[in-house]
């Protein structure tokens, strides 16, 4: 009976090739996410917060805007303190645009 290394996936995982492949999904999502974004574009923020990042295992799509929660599902918004009544803003589902 043939016996597998138990660190088997993590040598695969670590390997140049498929690293890139790894690498140019993760671009592609990132990809995905930024037009989406750039639908909603007022100032350019957004777009420069959705980078792809290295980590120990691989690569991921990273989202490190500071309101990102609120511009991804949605946000109460008074453009003043003073101002009228607040106003519920849709939330653009970049996070989900990056998942599928």
């Amino acid at each position: 009976m043939a016996n597998v290394d138990r660190n088997t996936a993590d040598l695969v995982a670590g390997l140049p090739e498929v690293l890139d492949e790894v690498k140019d999904a993760a671009e592609h999502q990132a990809g995905k996410a930024r037009a989406k974004a750039g639908r909603h574009v007022e100032t350019g923020h957004l777009l420069s917060h959705i980078k792809v990042v290295r980590h120990r295992k691989g690569y991921a799509v990273d989202f490190d805007h500071p309101h990102i929660v609120s511009v991804n599902y949605g946000h109460w918004l008074r453009r003043e303190k003073a101002g009228p009544k607040l106003k519920w803003v849709d939330g653009i589902g970049v996070i989900e645009e990056a998942l599928s």
